[in-house]
Parts: structure tokens; sequence; C-alpha cells
């Protein structure tokens, strides 16, 4: 019975060697029997490397006598029993020790090739960015050796289990070895189990919390998926957020100054009026209004249209459309609009010059703004305005002209060409154009001189002159008959001539000197004959006048008169309301801010208004000693 002692401190041995990567607290190991038996003199496990045989002679056993072989029996069962239970425990240490040391060359590789710490989870990446990164390549070559280590440590541990099959083998008793062999299948799976609980505590110790990592790894990989889908949703809502502020009214849609970039697409057949005034548009296409066919009145001013933004025409299917509004853009010439339109404005664009062709097509509009461009009479064709045969109202303020553009409309009934540089009027300008009855010509450089004698004389239907803040000295003669309204404030006038106004045929009403250089000299008594039935409205304000002029008495229709702020320290008891004249109608007198004193005005002098409220005296300039 000496070979069953022999083979179980063989087995031991082999266990011993084939665990290379045991840790040093557990190298040294003992084989305990029972203390009834005879004792199996403890055996020090050698270290991994020593020779085997040489343990062995240094090994003594003492062997029992034959008399008692049967009754220990039972006892070399439990023994065998409590040597696999120990060499199940060194698997356990052993394959610990195996990933212990594998993550040890692991880490000392990354080290040497300057890569930093194993990067956790780079099993997820991509099957083509693997191959094409070289960081990933060395660690592939890496984790190929750890398996390698790996497989050489199951392969040792395969020949210790053949080792243990032969000797179960060998066994006289077979029941005990079937017993045996179950014990060790329910050993081993428990094994295993304790192998990967102690493998994921490893894990989760060596790398520091490296399970969270990859967790959180994970979760950023997903919201990196769902990144798009987000931003998606984002650019949509963006999308329909300028829409969601616009105002909707009956007809209309009101979407100014919401911050759009482009138009948005909206059906709604019935809509007549879009405002898209005051955004940063830059392009228009013609399927941006496909869902408005019906739209009357489209306002795209205050925004950064130009004319790459019309080369598509996108306003060619709005066959109904009658105001466009394009002022504020960067346009430089007139762009390509539907025939129906009625009225256009461009105000403050970049406009420097009408060709010939520039308004062709719009053989219905009414109403033309180009004001605040760069406009002047020698960028402008003769033949620009042909097609506009049905304008009535042309505004071109705030240019650059220096005088009257030629081939203007001939159905023209306004014309504005305020604040230019206007120094003449030619008879040339305004010949033909019988049906202009308003005509602004303010904040110009105009003098009397620099107007033909016979410049107005073919406006028939003229009403409403202005001519306000310019250079004249003097009322200028030769105004037209059937003028209404002359507007001469903010001028240098000094005089006006006897008998100006005479072949006006008692047509106009109203006369605007104030802001002007005008004295009690400057006025003759028949400064005003032809207005005395007409004229309604008189402002004298704002001059050098010491008095009050006595033709005031002989308006029969005067009801506004505006004195104020001159030099006046007089009124005679007849200077305003004649005793002979019945039914006045003047109703407002200003006189304040002169040289009045107040208390010595005749009680009757402002008999004849109609409104005693209307009478304004007060305040007066302080009066010195010495005046």
């Amino acid at each position: 019975m000496q070979m069953p002692r022999t083979w179980i401190t063989l087995v031991c041995l082999l266990g011993t060697v084939s665990s290379g990567f045991i840790s040093s607290h557990d190298t040294h190991g003992y084989l305990e029997t029972s203390s009834s038996a005879p004792v199996l003199q403890t055996a020090a496990l050698p270290p991994p490397g020593t020779d085997t045989l040489v343990t062995l002679l240094d090994t003594s056993v003492t062997l029992p006598s034959e008399e008692a072989e049967d009754e220990r029996l039972p006892a070399e069962a439990e023994e065998e029993r409590e040597v696999r239970k120990l060499q199940a425990g060194r698997r356990r240490r052993g394959a610990w020790g195996r990933r212990k040391h594998a993550a040890t060359v692991e880490a000392t590789a990354y080290r040497i090739a300057g890569f930093g710490p194993p990067v956790t989870g780079w099993r997820k990446r991509g099957k083509g960015q693997e191959e094409t990164s070289g960081l990933f390549a060395a660690l592939k070559e890496l984790h190929a050796d750890k398996q390698r280590l790996m497989d050489q440590g199951k392969t040792q541990q395969e020949e210790v289990e053949e080792g243990e099959d032969e000797d179960d083998d060998d066994d006289d008793d077979d029941d005990d070895d079937d017993d045996d062999d179950d014990e060790e299948e329910e050993e081993e799976e428990e094994e295993e189990e304790e192998e990967e609980e102690e493998g994921q505590e490893e894990e989760e110790e060596e790398g520091g919390g490296g399970g969270e990592e990859e967790e959180e790894e994970e979760e950023e990989e997903e919201e990196a998926t769902e990144a798009p889908s987000n931003q998606t949703e984002t650019q949509t809502s963006s999308t329909e957020s300028p829409l969601s502020k616009c105002q909707t009214a009956d007809r209309e849609i009101s979407c100014r100054g919401v911050g759009m970039s482009h138009l948005p697409i909206i059906l709604n057949p019935l809509a007549t009026n879009l405002d898209f005034a005051e955004n940063n548009i830059r392009i228009i296409t013609p399927q941006d209004f496909s869902g408005v066919p019906n739209l009357d009145t489209l306002d795209l001013s205050r925004n950064q249209l130009d004319d790459e933004s019309f080369s598509r025409s996108p306003l060619a299917n709005l066959t109904f459309l009658k105001k466009l509004n394009l002022d504020g853009n960067q346009f430089t010439r007139i762009p390509a609009l539907p025939p129906s339109l009625e009225e256009l404005k461009m105000n403050k664009n970049n406009l420097g010059d009408l060709s010939p062709r520039c308004f062709k097509g719009l053989m219905n509009l009414l109403n033309l703004e180009l004001g605040g461009n760069t406009l002047h009479e020698e960028r402008v064709s003769p033949l620009a305005f042909r097609p506009l045969q049905r304008l009535l109202r042309l505004q071109m303020d705030n240019s650059s002209f220096r005088s009257l553009p030629l081939g203007l409309p001939p159905m023209l009934q306004e014309l504005q060409m305020n604040g230019n540089q206007i120094k003449e009027v030619t008879e040339e300008a305004l010949r033909g154009h019988v049906h202009l009855r308003a005509l602004q010509l303010s904040h110009n450089l105009l003098h009397e001189q620099d107007i033909a004698p016979y410049a107005w004389t073919h406006l028939k239907s003229l009403a409403a002159l202005d001519l306000s803040y310019n250079k004249f000295t003097s009322v200028p003669m030769h105004l037209p008959r059937r003028l209404n309204k002359l507007s001469l404030q903010h001028n240098n006038i000094r005089h006006i001539a006897a008998f100006t106004f005479r072949h006006m045929r008692s047509s106009l009403q109203s006369l605007r000197l104030s802001h002007n250089d005008l004295s009690d000299e400057g006025m003759e008594r028949v400064s005003f004959v032809g207005t005395y039935r007409s004229l309604g409205e008189l402002l004298l304000d704002n001059n050098r006048l010491g008095e009050i002029p006595r033709c005031v008495q002989q308006f029969k229709n005067l009801q506004v008169l505006r004195l104020d702020n001159n030099q006046i320290r007089l009124v005679r008891q007849w200077g305003v309301c004649h005793p002979r004249s019945a039914g006045s109608s003047l109703a407002s007198i200003h006189l304040e801010n002169n040289l009045l004193d107040v208390e010595r005005i005749p009680p009757k002098a402002f008999s004849c208004l109609t409104d005693a409220q209307g009478l304004i005296l007060y305040p007066q300039q302080k009066l010195s000693r010495d005046q």
C-alpha cells in the first residue's frame, strides 16, 4: 500500500510545478493527515523551478503495518479528498496569478511602447477603424500574447487533470472513483464560478473602476449615436420656431423681425398679405410662395436681398401681386417682377442707374419709390420710364440729382425729388406733364434765377409746389396759375415783388413764408394782389416784421394768420379787422414772442375773430429800456 501515498505526493508536486504564476504567499503549502493515522511527515512544497527528485529524497515516509491496512482505507479516501480540495485552491490561485501576470505584461508593454495605460473597451470599436489605426493594431498583438499565456496555463491544467484521471483508473475501488469524479466535477463547477467571481473582483480592483468606465463609454457611444437625431430635432425646431412667432389675422401673416434667414413655406391659399420685413433673408426661390397663390401684398424690406436673390425670378408665379416692398436691401438693379405689380418700393438700396429696359413688363405700375439710392440724371436713361405708361407717383428723394431727369412718365401726377442737389429747373424736363398735380423739390439748391421763365407755365394741373429749404431770396415769378399751396419756408426770402400772384386767378389757398428774412420794407401793398379772395392760410412767422402787414385786413377768407416770433411792436386799431368787413372767417392769430405791450393794444383790434380762444398773445419778448 505504499504506492498510493507516493502517487499523492507526486500529484501535489506536479500541481505545484503547473502553477507557475502563484504568488509568494501561496508557494508553501502543507499536507496534513489524520492524527490517528501514521503521520506523513510534512513536505514543504518547493517553489517553481525546484528539482522534484531532491524533494522526494528528502521526504521520509512512515509505512504502516499490514494488519492495519484495511482500517486505513477510509482514512486514505478522506485524505485524497482533502488533497483534491487543496489542488482546487491552487488551481484557483493559479488562474488568478496567470491573469495578474498577463495584466502586468500588458501594462509593461504599453509603458514600453509609450501608449500609456491600456484602453478599456477597445474591442467595441469598428473593425475598419481597428485595422486602420496603428494603436489598435499594437493593442491587438498585446492581447494575442495575453491569450497565448492563458492558453499555456490551460494546457498545464489539462495535463494535471489527465494525470488525475490516470490515478483514478489505477484505483481498485471503482465506486470510490465514480464518487470522486462526481465530486471533482462539482468542485470544478464551483471553482469555475469562484474563478469568475474572483476575476471580476480582481478586474474591478486592478482597473480602478474599469467596469464603470466601460459603462460610461457605452453611455457615451449611445449618446453619440443619438446625437444626430437630437440635432435633427433641434434643426426642425429652429426651422419652425420663427414661423411660430408670426402673427396671423384674417388673411394677413406678419413675421416682422423674428430673425428669419430664409422664407418658410406657408400653405395658406387664402392669405393675401405677407410681412417678412426686418429679418436676415438672403435667398428666395419660386417654391417659397407656392402655398400662397393669391398673394396681394408682400413686404421684404430691411433684409439682406441682392441681385442674386432674384436671379431665378421667384415672384413670377404671383400673378395677383400688387404691392411689393424691397426697401433697405442691397439691389444694384431692378429685378424681374410680375406684370401685375401696381406699387414698388426700392428705397435705400444700391441702385446706380436705370437702363432702358429695367422696367420692362411693368405696364400696370402706379406708384414707384426709388429714394435713398445713388441715382443722378446722367445715369437715368430717357427711355427708362417709357414702359410705365400708367405711373402716377414717382419718388426719388435723397439721391444725387442735380436736375430733373428727362423722359418722365407722361401720366405722372406726383413727383418727389426732395433732398437732392438740384440747382436748375428747365422747360424741357416738365414739358407735356399736364397731369402733374404735386411737385416737391425741398432741400435742394434752387435759386429763383435757376428756374426757367416758363418752366411752370405748362403745368396746368399743378396744385402743390414745395420749394422749402432752398436758396431763394424772393418769391419766384411765373408760378402755375392753378396753384393752391405754395411752400417757401426756410429760405432767404427778403422781398415779395408787386403783383407776383396776380395771374393766379384767385386759386392760391395756402402761402407759407415762415423762417425767412422778410421785413416791412420787403412787402408792398400790392404784393398779394390775386390772393385776397382765395387765401385761407398765411404763415409769416419767424421773420423780421416790425408791424402787422396792412394788406391783412383785405383778405376775405383768411382763417389762419401767424405772425409770431417777429419784432412787432405795434397793433393798429384797424390793422386786422376793418369795420366795413362783414362775415369775417378769421379764426386764429398768433402774435406771441414779439415786442408787444399787450395792455396798449386797442380793444377792438381783434373784434372780427370768430373764436376768442384763437388769439395768442403770450408770451412776449422782454423789451429793454434802450428799445
